[in-house]
């Protein structure tokens, strides 16, 4: 079971926040596709666009009525569904992450196995931390999601060392997949197409859910998450 019900047998609200300073390290790809993850396991989901080039706001706005619903938004207020997803900006600043983070669940950071990444994830998650300690923001589980990597290569044995640094767990490894890109500018996401077509996206992402859920063991997200990628 991937969700908690509330009592009554009602699936809980949940807050995703998908947030790295850095540009092109995939938030808008792990932000759309996990709310097409969602909306067809029948959740109701809101994506949050709070970037102004408006890529995910554009992308929902693009899916075919006869998909699984997910409803886009350029702002966060009195929207009451059981999943919101927070795609936010390149060089966010600290204030708007913390006043987000308060109304979140958990953080989904995307990296590239790259030292440019690594550089700008840890100062943000220092920074991060920092306005945690000084209780200006609740403290928030935060997850790496390793982006067009593959864990047979050098580059991602440095990351590992770098998660184990921060502290921060590697909950998922995602390839670098051309399904990615096909169902990129048509308001679908992996989810929409066939499994046979998908299955081993797919299967990468399963640790990425979990976690987003809160229910997954570290253990077993990079031990699923490695064998995806062979």
């Amino acid at each position: 079971m991937y969700f908690t019900a509330s009592e009554g047998g009602r699936i809980k609200m949940r807050t995703i926040l998908v947030v790295n300073p850095k540009g092109g390290c995939g938030k808008t790809t792990i932000a759309t596709n996990l709310a097409g993850f969602y909306a067809n396991k029948g959740l109701s989901v809101a994506l949050i666009d709070m970037d102004q080039q408006m890529s995910s706001y554009q992308w929902a706005a693009s899916r075919d009525a006869s998909m699984a619903k997910i409803s886009s938004f350029k702002s966060d207020s009195n929207i009451r569904m059981q999943r919101l997803i927070y795609d936010c900006p390149a060089q966010i600043h600290i204030g708007l992450t913390t006043d987000l983070i308060d109304k979140s669940d958990v953080m989904i950071m995307p990296i590239n196995p790259s030292i440019i990444d690594q550089r700008a994830a840890f100062q943000f998650i220092l920074d991060v931390r920092g306005m945690i300690r000084a209780k200006v923001c609740k403290p928030i589980q935060i997850g790496f999601v390793a982006n067009r990597a593959n864990d047979s290569y050098k580059s991602y044995d440095e990351l590992e060392k770098f998660s184990s640094m921060m502290n921060v767990p590697i909950v998922t490894v995602l390839r670098n997949s051309q399904n990615y890109v096909s169902v990129a500018n048509t308001g679908m996401s992996i989810f929409d197409l066939p499994k046979t077509q998908v299955a081993k996206d797919v299967q990468q992402w399963k640790g990425l859910c979990y976690w987003a859920e809160g229910k997954l063991l570290i253990k077993r997200a990079k031990t699923e998450a490695a064998a995806a990628v062979q």
